[in-house]
Order: C-alpha cells, then structure tokens, then sequence
C-alpha cells in the first residue's frame, strides 16, 4: 500500500488539506484523475506517487503551489490521485498545470517534466502520463569527489556485464542474464526473462543499487525463479570488487552474492 504522507512546498504558506472523504469546504478546489504510464514496468512496493499543483510563468516557468500523496492509491497504475486546494491560493493571472512524480526509496521513476494543463474554474478529472526518467541519486554522505566524480573504478561503466553466477548457482545456460552501469548511474539489463532498471548508488568502494523496476513478461519457473534470485542479490549488494575481466557484487559481509564477466 502506498505511503499515506502529506507532501509540504518549501516554504509556501499556503493550507493544503488532503482528504479521502466525499465533504469538502467551500474555500477548497479539488483536482482529481488518474495517472499511468506506456512502459510494461511493475513498481516496486515501496512506490509514492506525488502530484503537485504549479503555476507556469510568462516565461514557462512553473513555480509548485500544493503537493500531496493518494490516500488510497494500491497496486499498479493507473493511480487515482485527489488533491484539494484553498481557493484563495488561485488568481485569475497564471496558466495552471499538474506534475506527477512516482518515487521508490526515495529515488524518481517516472515524472512528467511538462505540466498538464489544468482549469481550476473547471477542474474536470485529469489523465497524467509520466515517462520513466529515473535521476541519479545525490552522492552518499561521506563521499570523496574527484573531478566533480565519486571515486569509483572507470572500467566497471558503460559497459556490459555477463552474470555467470548467482549465489554460488551457475545461470541457467539457456538464459542471458546481464549488468550495464552507464557514467551517469544509470543501471539496468535483462533478469534472464524480463528487462530491468535501476540506480547504482556509489560510495568509494562501497555500492547499492536502488529499487528495480522491470518489464512483466512470464517465462518458465525456474527461469522466474533465478531472475527473482538475481533482483534479491542486486538488493542486498553493498559493495563490489573488479579483478580484471570479472566483476563480483559482494553483500555487507563481504561475501560475494553475483559473479560477472565483461562482454
């Protein structure tokens, strides 16, 4: 179930009720709708959706007047949103629009980056479409930059691992089951069955990967099984070691959880 948080806007005093219930004051506009995504990919189970009202410029610049988290949104999308605003937070002057952000531990998944248009005067329910468009996770605390970079060995990006071991088990011979970490974190490969993608969080030596987020396509069970293997390895990888041509993802006592090889 998703998160039941009350997003606040810096330092905006605006009062922002969020609320499930079908009775609304008078003073408050409510904007409803759904949002989705064209990507056959399942969130993790962690995932918030934020919605937030902003108001766009002359410029085209927008500038968030309110934010909030569903109340009762479960599952995949599309995602039901509502959101309630006091009247007196609107004037007759901006153009008005809506951006959707979807987040899993914190990191963006999907966002749309242009706000949908909306008439408060006529708030009729609303369809937002968000692109997957993960960003690269702020550097961890304790980081040691060099050249504007963490310090973090150059071969092991833009390149394609091969995965040859999960857990001690060979990969079934019949599957391809690969890493690709690009310079700007981005993470992501195929699970054996299914595409995935995720974030590679780096700290010198030491490696997370956030949230994936895959295709859902089936396959036979043993394959499902190693691909589940291989997601639950990537999640508990804290750290990495690259001898040459082999890359192994070792778990917070060092014990290594994937072995793999460059292509």
């Amino acid at each position: 179930m998703f998160s039941r948080k009350l997003w606040t806007i810096g330092a905006i005093l605006l009062a922002i009720i969020v609320t499930a219930g079908p009775t609304l004051a008078a003073d408050q506009i409510t904007f409803t709708g759904d949002v989705t995504y064209r990507e056959r990919i399942a969130l993790p189970p962690d995932a918030d959706l934020t919605v937030t009202l902003v108001s766009v410029d002359a410029d085209g610049v927008p500038h968030a007047i309110g934010a909030t988290a569903p109340i009762e949104a479960r599952g995949q999308v599309p995602l039901h949103f509502v959101l309630n605003v006091r009247s007196d937070a609107i004037t007759d002057e901006p153009t008005y629009g809506l951006i959707a952000e979807i987040r899993a531990s914190g990191v963006p998944l999907f966002r749309n980056r242009d706000p949908v248009p909306v008439d408060p005067a006529l708030p009729l329910p609303t369809m937002i479409i968000v692109n997957f468009d993960p960003q690269p996770p702020p550097p961890a605390p304790g980081s040691v930059p060099v050249n504007g970079e963490l310090e973090v060995t150059p071969a092991l990006f833009d390149t394609i691992w091969q995965v040859r071991n999960i857990n001690g088990h060979a990969v079934h011979e019949a599957t391809e089951v690969s890493l690709s970490i690009a310079s700007d974190r981005r993470a992501g490969g195929n699970g054996g069955c299914n595409s995935y993608f995720t974030e590679a969080m780096f700290d010198g030596p030491a490696l997370r990967f956030g949230p994936v987020a895959g295709t859902r396509m089936a396959c036979d069970m043993p394959v499902m099984r190693q691909e589940a293997d291989y997601f639950a390895a990537l999640e508990a990888t804290a750290s990495y070691e690259l001898a040459d041509h082999t890359l192994y993802l070792l778990d917070a006592e060092g014990n290594p959880v994937v072995r793999l090889v460059r292509q």
